[in-house]
């Protein structure tokens, strides 16, 4: 990039729009003595680039503090750095990188990110590596980058205060995270920048949060005093009650629950793409509709598993909880029961599970109770794997068990001798089944050659092998658990606890489905069943009952459908 050195008017320079944009340019005491004890002349000349306005024939890209405390100090000529160059894109990049080095608010910080965001746009079939080189340009990690983009699409616009003290240190990723969460839980207590300022307070306790909002207002005085020393800690979480209480917030919102179930009717969100549906709704008791016209071929999940976790806010409330290991199991049961009349008869129920403890720390045996009520209701229980994690939760002090390093995962049909079993399990995609993936992995040249020189064809079964033990495969599925979609690599958004691994899901389906068959999940979560059946070119139908789980589920869907059909139109474009 050529740059010569001249000197201009005062009067001839302009401040560049994208450097107002991105910069605070107000001159500053400190600069103007600097400039005194340097003969009114900067160390460093400001840096300027030819405008098209003939009236004003440069625009400031770097320097412009300086510039306007050479002009307050009454300069009417400076020297200046002058780069030939006129295309927007190499200015702007410019801007960015005269200005790398300095010091930055978190407001100018987040400008920055914006713009290697904006220059590193998201390329179908290259996963990640914008992360790395955003990462690169801001010597950052690509996962901290990868949490900012997650963060900025979300909280852009009236949350921008909270971006502002993440990129200013002020806040944490984990803090902004556990804000975001309670913002998808209660949008309608965030109606303004105001709602998020009065709680970007980095001393809050952001995990009191959510129970503080479900009784009291942002936007009311008196309930914020209240909500503001329980994040504080000022009270603690009884003497929070207590004042609760003593306002009726906890009266009012029990008559006002009670009113809307009395008043309000139920009605089932849904969610339709070309190749899924999304049902929002209790699936012990949602109407099971879908637009495909076919009956399920595989139904999918995997159900809480009691008391071992809270998975909402509310214990009393939570699927499985309070719940004996018979009563429990006959639920689940009774759930399955439901979807029966829409099985196809040689259709496969699987089921990811493992037992949990009664309060009185005794093992609830729900897995046995769940086979025995499943065959009273005319299941069959035709096939019964082991999920092996390679990297199980570390064992607590606490516990008195060596730790659990798999799970069950049981597979029930409507008649043992039909259910389907694909013949094709290891060669589906081989064959040319089903489009997906382009030529070529991670371990080539990037052009679909392996180190000997020959091409092939990378797709969904590779890494299926490696999660299936050679051995005894029709028994053991083995893989990393920390990870739940690195079978297909994509922008995640860090909220369910409990993800069922894609390569696992993947399996079942590839296992009981053929391409085109339909895959029903009722205990949808954030759709990473979805994902494995629209990328493996089945149909999709999922339940989900928490609203913040099924609404990142229909982005995920349009996401999702929307990289197979670009996929479809480069597959297409080659044949033609």
């Amino acid at each position: 990039m050529k740059y010569s050195i001249i000197k201009v008017r005062v009067d001839q320079v302009g401040q560049h729009p994208f450097h107002q944009e991105m910069n605070d340019t107000d001159s500053s005491d400190f600069l103007e003595e600097s400039l005194k004890r340097t003969g009114n002349k900067p160390v460093y000349p400001p840096v300027v680039v030819p405008s098209n306005d003939q009236q004003v024939p440069y625009m400031c890209v770097g320097g412009m503090k300086r510039l306007e405390s050479m002009i307050q100090l009454g300069q009417t000529e400076a020297e200046v750095i002058l780069y030939d160059i006129s295309d927007e894109k190499e200015i702007k990049d410019l801007i960015v990188d005269l200005n790398i080095h300095h010091p930055k608010t978190g407001l100018e910080k987040m400008k920055e990110f914006i713009h290697f965001d904006k220059k590193y746009p998201p390329k179908k079939g290259v996963p990640g590596n914008r992360y790395s080189m955003i990462a690169k340009e801001l010597g950052r990690s690509k996962d901290w980058v990868k949490d900012m983009v997650i963060l900025i699409d979300f909280f852009k616009g009236e949350g921008d205060c909270i971006l502002e003290k993440i990129f200013g240190g002020e806040l944490s990723v984990a803090q902004s995270f556990q804000i975001k969460k309670v913002v998808e839980k209660y949008p309608e207590k965030f109606t303004s920048e105001k709602s998020f300022e009065k709680i970007c307070d980095p001393s809050f306790d952001f995990s009191r949060l959510g129970y503080g909002l479900t009784y009291l207002s942002l936007d009311d005085d008196l309930d914020f005093d209240l909500l503001k020393s329980y994040l504080s800690k000022d009270i603690n979480f009884i003497e929070f009650n207590e004042k609760l209480k003593q306002m009726g917030k906890v009266e009012k919102r029990i008559d006002s629950h009670e009113k809307n179930k009395v008043f309000i009717p139920i009605v089932d969100d849904v969610y339709t793409t070309e190749n899924s549906h999304l049902i929002r709704g209790n699936n012990h008791e949602v109407e099971f509709k879908h637009p495909f016209k076919r009956e399920i071929q595989c139904l999918i999940g995997s159900p809480p598993y009691g008391n071992r976790r809270l998975n909402g806010d509310d214990p009393e409330t939570d699927t499985g909880h309070n719940m004996s290991g018979q009563e429990y199991g006959l639920y689940l049961a009774e759930t399955y029961e439901k979807y029966k009349p829409f099985m196809s008869k040689d259709g496969s129920i699987y089921v990811i599970i493992d037992d949990y403890r009664l309060n009185n720390g005794a093992h609830a045996c729900s897995l046995e109770h769940f086979v025995i009520e499943m065959a009273k209701k005319g299941f069959f229980l035709v096939g019964r794997y082991t999920w092996v994690k390679d990297n199980p939760m570390p064992r607590s002090y606490t516990d008195k068990d060596m730790v659990n390093g798999f799970e069950m995962i049981y597979r029930f049909s409507l008649d043992p001798k039909i259910y389907y079993s694909n013949p094709d399990l290891f060669i589906e995609l081989e064959k040319g089944q089903n489009e997906g993936f382009k030529k070529g992995c991670v371990n080539t040249d990037g052009k679909g050659n392996t180190s000997r020189g020959s091409s092939f064809y990378q797709s969904h079964l590779k890494k299926l092998r490696n999660t299936l033990n050679q051995k005894t495969c029709s028994d053991i599925i083995k893989g990393n658990v920390a990870n739940p979609r690195d079978f297909f690599i994509q922008a995640d958004e860090k909220i369910h606890t409990s993800q069922s691994p894609m390569y696992l899901t993947s399996t079942l389906i590839l296992e009981s489905t053929k391409s085109g068959d339909l895959v029903v999940d009722i205990w949808n979560g954030v759709g990473n069943t979805m994902d494995s059946a629209l990328l493996l070119g089945r149909q999709y139908v999922g339940v989900e009952l928490k609203n913040d789980y099924f609404q990142q589920s229909c982005r995920r869907a349009d996401d999702t459908e929307n990289i197979m059909r670009i996929i479809s139109h480069d597959d297409l474009s080659k044949a033609a």
